[in-house]
């Protein structure tokens, strides 16, 4: 089997790739030098001469605060471009692939805040909230070809980005509000990416959340 993942250069994505290459999965995984998610023309590029795969795990993104008064329109490409216009043109791409061999897995990794706003999130979650619609969507237009395409939404992770995007304290404050009182790990995010996109078999158009009971309580 041969998987195609973005954004495998640290956190969720370097885990999946790990987890991948446990099961003797050849996996093909762009950097950011290799394949700019933000041109359509580089992403059409790219795609053209890497022949056909079985698994496409959507997992690239980026998320920079900012609130709807001071969005400006470059903020709104940016995002766009790689959380959800890059996902839908890959995507795009392997359908007739994956429905000619009658076979495919898709996983999108969205976000607890695709469904829950959260202030200086406005593009990110709308961003995020697209990838679920995205995920619904190729469910009702690959009927009868054994596709299954499913999202993965984190809550609070031990990654890069969640320090990046909130203080020590802040990180400290999340701890209590979540049930668990600790963060998700970006193993447990990517064992189940790789069990939807492996053993999987019946599990389609769903959005699993992974947030340690975050959104039960907030």
């Amino acid at each position: 089997m041969k998987a195609f993942v973005t954004g495998c250069s640290r956190g969720i994505g370097q885990s999946i790739f790990n987890r991948f290459k446990k099961l003797n999965i050849d996996v093909i995984a762009p950097t950011r030098e290799q394949l700019d998610l933000s041109k359509s023309g580089a992403i059409e590029d790219y795609l053209s001469g890497i022949g056909e795969i079985d698994i496409l795990i959507n997992n690239a993104g980026i998320n920079n605060l900012t609130n709807i008064e001071n969005t400006k329109y470059s903020d709104l490409l940016e995002t766009f471009n790689i959380n959800f216009f890059s996902p839908y043109l890959i995507t795009s791409h392997f359908l007739n692939q994956f429905k000619k061999n009658n076979y495919g897995r898709i996983v999108n990794i969205s976000s607890i805040w695709g469904s829950r706003a959260k202030e200086n999130r406005s593009v990110y979650s709308s961003s995020k909230s697209s990838i679920h619609t995205l995920t619904k969507q190729v469910v009702a237009e690959t009927k009868g070809y054994n596709i299954l395409t499913n999202t993965v939404s984190p809550g609070f992770i031990s990654t890069d980005l969640t320090y990046k995007n909130n203080s020590r304290d802040e990180i400290e404050l999340i701890k209590e509000a979540i049930p668990l009182k600790k963060l998700g790990t970006v193993d447990e995010i990517s064992k189940w990416v790789v069990n939807l996109s492996t053993d999987n078999e019946y599990i389609n158009g769903q959005e699993i959340i992974i947030d340690g009971g975050f959104l039960c309580v907030v």
